[in-house]
């Protein structure tokens, strides 16, 4: 029998060089899943420490208003420690910043949900909370019908019955999309729901946006006209359904003490606005006081960021988390 050992030799050293060639691919593929889980564990760990220095900065926001609430003797305004914008704090591999606003400077769009027990025409007259929400829209340049739609459909979508409004919308309209769902008939639980109502556009969304708000729970519009910024002017003009314009507004608010005003006859004397309250129920929707506030927090650490945006409610001498959001939703 013929044997060929160089040829077996060379078949031997092609074997060993593909094991060879193995070995290094598994190795290889085993060092880059290592490093891979390296860096997942330590993103984890960066992304839970941010976490809870987002967290760490509702504390501090809750000491800080308590402070301001305790001192303020009656009155919030923005000469006030929580109204100072943009904060950051230095923390560990990272920092800690936020913005504390009042939510009763903007209008909360629960106040819809409200019924009306008194009739103009035979029909439900329209609450004074959404009159006030068609003047904003008013006041805001949208015409007449168009408001008073927007109105209406947000008024159906939140309220607790089924009935459409004149210019409204139920479960019926909703259910007629393209993706079909159902009218919430709840409180919102944070302004970005509107984009779910019939007629709110993203272009409507985005104009109103810096005027409007949520507050979890609660369905009244009170303005603390002490924390309300002259670029929400049309804000308080709607608040008095267009009597006064939006220059007069700015006006108003301008010519307001720097610690706001004392009690909340100090603003409803006022020669401009004086005359306008001829209601009751409309002072009731003024106040100098707030008890909602809401915090845009955010925390780094090293690559990783968490944002977080909480609503906290005044509750005797401290304050509660209603609600948390994270990742910053608008």
């Amino acid at each position: 029998m013929t044997k060929f050992p160089g040829k077996q030799r060379g078949v031997a050293l092609i074997v060993v060089m593909l094991i060879v060639a193995m070995v290094a691919i598994i190795a290889t593929n085993i060092n880059s899943r290592n490093q891979l889980s390296v860096r997942r564990t330590l993103n984890l760990a960066q992304y839970d420490q941010a976490f809870w220095y987002a967290i760490s900065a509702e504390e501090l926001a809750k000491k800080i208003l308590k402070q301001d609430l305790e001192d303020a003797d009656g009155t919030v305004h923005l000469q006030q420690y929580w109204a100072q914008s943009d904060v950051v704090f230095p923390a560990e591999h990272g920092e800690i910043g936020g913005n504390i606003s009042d939510l009763q400077s903007c209008f909360n769009l629960n106040a819809l949900s409200v019924e009306s027990k008194e009739l103009e025409n035979g029909r439900p007259k329209l609450p004074l909370a959404a009159v006030q929400y068609k003047g904003l829209l008013v006041a805001l340049g949208m015409d007449e019908f168009g408001a008073e739609r927007l109105t209406h459909t947000l008024k159906d979508y939140i309220d607790e019955d089924t009935t459409a409004s004149p210019f409204g919308a139920e479960d019926a309209d909703y259910e007629s999309r393209a993706v079909p769902y159902r009218a919430a008939n709840t409180l919102m639980n944070h302004r970005s729901e509107l984009r779910a109502v019939m007629g709110y556009t993203q272009d409507i969304y985005l104009k109103i946006l810096p005027y409007i708000c949520v507050i979890p729970g609660y369905s009244a519009q009170v303005l603390n006209v002490n924390t309300i910024k002259v670029e929400q002017a049309a804000l308080l003009a709607g608040m008095f359904d267009n009597k006064i314009s939006v220059g007069e507004a700015e006006s108003i608010i301008n010519q307001r003490p720097g610690d706001g005003y004392e009690k909340i006859e100090d603003f409803t004397e006022l020669s401009s606005v004086s005359s306008l309250f001829t209601d009751a129920a409309l002072k009731t929707s003024f106040a100098v006081d707030t008890n909602y506030f809401s915090l845009e927090a955010g925390a780094k650490v090293d690559n990783a960021t968490f944002r977080l945006e909480s609503v906290m409610k005044r509750s005797g001498t401290n304050m509660e988390i209603l609600t948390r959001q994270f990742g910053g939703q608008k």
